[in-house]
């Protein structure tokens, strides 16, 4: 196991420099939250409003702030 966390990890550190274990930890947790809150809506959003949850629900719990190339408006 600790190989491939040191591999996701330098993954996970070419977008988000000075991240650690429990960045990715929290990305990976958000991204499963996102994934199954997805399954229960009755249509997809739009790709916009999409790229937005998944920045917003991937960054939570991160100890490091996580550079978001999309905005809410």
């Amino acid at each position: 196991m600790v190989n491939l966390s040191h591999y996701l990890l330098a993954q996970f550190r070419q977008d988000n420099p000075g991240a650690g274990i429990i960045d990715l930890k929290a990305y990976c947790r958000g991204f499963r939250y996102v994934r199954e809150m997805l399954k229960m809506l009755p249509e997809q959003p739009e790709p916009i409003l999409l790229a937005q949850i998944f920045a917003k629900l991937t960054s939570l719990g991160r100890v490091h702030n996580a550079p978001t190339a999309v905005e809410p408006s």
